[in-house]
């Protein structure tokens, strides 16, 4: 695997890393203020 790849791959990694710490941070809040939202209203990024 080259530098560049490398790279990339980590930059994915943490990508995915920062938007599933927003969704779990968004679906507790939701869950405090008694709102219920499915994966579909969260908008599914995957």
């Amino acid at each position: 695997m080259s530098t560049q790849e490398q790279a990339r791959s980590l930059m994915m990694r943490h990508h995915n890393r920062v938007l599933n710490r927003q969704q779990s941070l968004l679906s507790r809040v939701a869950a405090e203020v008694g709102l219920d939202l499915s994966a579909q209203a969260l908008g599914d990024r995957k």
